[in-house]
């Protein structure tokens, strides 16, 4: 039976490699951070530092890398993919203004923590991109965090988006999903330590 990659693993070796302080994560695990997990088969970061530096660290450690031009004119970003311990990876600048001093240190067992992008970049990356599992991610993020929504849709303003944004909003498949097994054993939890404190 193949084993099955280990994607946090993964995200701090590439960490490691890339410079700790010069990354952050973003894409699937970090939006699974904020409270909307979901399958992801990848490993995604920014990076502070160029594309060309990346290429060089990562050459260092003999991981082979490809590099992306990506086309403006079509909404596409430079970018270096690779692979790293069985898990697929994507290596960007930062496409959108990204505040360095406000990320959010996720633990990753061990007394180990790695950065992630904070919520707000987070949407405004999404934003940018477009597609519709990001929009998707957007919806999701902003119904957990609704303190959010109003970026979001000013986002999806500027970006011409909006329909699209609020037909993941309304979605009722996506609520469902929300307010699924997990979410219901979290409420009856807290309902739980509420009848408690009333003892």
């Amino acid at each position: 039976m193949a084993r099955v990659p280990d994607l946090r693993k993964a995200a701090v070796h590439l960490a490691r490699l890339m410079g700790p302080d010069d990354c952050m994560l973003v894409g699937g695990m970090a939006v699974g951070a904020y409270g909307y997990v979901r399958a992801t088969r990848d490993v995604d970061f920014v990076v502070r530092v160029s594309l060309e530096e990346v290429v060089a660290r990562l050459a260092k450690q003999h991981i082979s890398t490809t590099r992306t031009r990506g086309d403006t004119l079509e909404g596409d970003f430079p970018c270096v993919k690779g692979m790293l311990d069985g898990v697929p990876f994507d290596v960007m600048p930062p496409l959108v203004s990204l505040d360095w001093e406000r990320v959010v240190e996720m633990p990753m067992g061990k007394g180990i923590t790695l950065k992630v992008v904070s919520l707000e970049g987070l949407i405004r990356l999404k934003m940018r991109a477009q597609g519709p599992r990001d929009l998707l991610d957007v919806a999701a993020l902003v119904t957990q965090h609704p303190e959010q929504l109003g970026l979001a849709k000013e986002l999806a303003t500027a970006y011409r988006v909006a329909d699209k944004l609020d037909v993941w909003l309304r979605d009722p498949r996506l609520k469902a999903e929300l307010e699924g097994p997990a979410s219901a054993k979290a409420s009856r939890s807290r309902r739980r330590r509420a009848r408690g404190k009333k003892a």
